[in-house]
């Protein structure tokens, strides 16, 4: 293709922000929050209770499998006991990218809701992954996981019609969506994604799991390192699961990926695990990861 456009362009687009949304006030306002040396779980909720379907998504995944809770999590306050602060404030600022996004686009050319289900997924699963290995992150490994493909939404925002074809060129030729937007567009969606986050100034580690969730040994640091080797293997496995979108996935030695390597250095107990057996074990979860990203839903 002689007419590709080049980073500079791209770059351009992002800079002025056309056909791109501005980062949601809701989010713009837990960052600054979050910025202070000593803020507060008092100054965290009432930025998120004015978002009522906010709030209840915060609410819904407190109530997960994933934390286990025995009693119902009913406030938000009571959430962040479950979640802690700084998970509380990665997962509200997630969704609440997510919902500027998604409410972004109303063409039904392509099957939003399946890039909702794929991120929410990969984001579950790393969730169960860092349970299962007994790794400690500051950071949520769900929103991570939930941010991780934003770049595809922006890539079709500035280039829709090459971008159908972008999908169309994955399937055809069975291969990775990143492949297909090098090919056709000259960038791939995990650069786009990280500029835009930039741009929004979210926080490093998101920024940072965009950028590198396909090669995670290239993050410097050690602990952002460990969080985004946990997406990239999140996403193998919801990919393997037919939690996809956008993208044919080739099966691979899992053992032998970047994200496997890096986490067997840090978690002891990640030597007794039989990965290839907890990702069979993880099809026996997926209708419950679809029905939680069914239940949290966009709106």
């Amino acid at each position: 293709m002689s007419d590709i456009p080049t980073h500079e362009y791209y770059r351009d687009q992002i800079n002025s922000l056309n056909r791109i949304p501005s980062l949601p006030i809701i989010a713009v306002e837990l960052m600054q929050i979050t910025r202070e040396d000593n803020f507060s779980v008092n100054q965290i909720l009432p930025v998120i209770e004015r978002d009522p379907p906010l709030a209840m998504k915060v609410l819904k995944i407190a109530n997960s499998a994933y934390y286990g809770m025995r009693r119902k999590v009913e406030s938000l306050r009571h959430a962040l006991v479950v979640i802690g602060m700084k998970e509380l404030n990665d997962l509200s600022l997630g969704f609440s990218v997510m919902k500027t996004l998604s409410d972004s686009e109303n063409d039904s050319n392509l099957e939003w809701d399946k890039l909702w289900e794929h991120s929410s997924g990969v984001g579950h699963i790393a969730q169960l992954l860092q349970e299962k290995m007994g790794i400690q992150t500051t950071s949520s490994t769900y929103a991570l996981g939930l941010l991780h493909d934003i770049g595809k939404i922006i890539l079709y925002r500035l280039e829709p019609t090459i971008y159908l074809d972008v999908i169309e060129y994955a399937e055809r030729e069975r291969t990775s969506s990143h492949v297909a937007e090098q090919q056709l567009l000259g960038i791939d969606h995990m650069t786009i994604g990280a500029w835009v986050a930039e741009k929004w100034q979210l926080p490093v580690s998101i920024c940072e799991a965009i950028r590198f969730h396909h090669h995670p040994d290239a993050v410097e640091n050690s602990e952002i390192r460990i969080s985004t080797a946990l997406v990239q293997l999140a996403n193998i496995i919801a990919n393997l699961n037919s939690i996809s979108f956008g993208t044919r996935f080739q099966r691979s030695i899992l053992s032998e990926e970047e994200g496997w390597k890096i986490l067997m250095q840090v978690a002891p107990k990640i030597s007794e695990i039989d990965f290839e057996r907890f990702v069979m074990e993880i099809e026996d979860e997926v209708h419950t990861i679809k029905d939680m990203v069914h239940l949290l839903g966009t709106e």
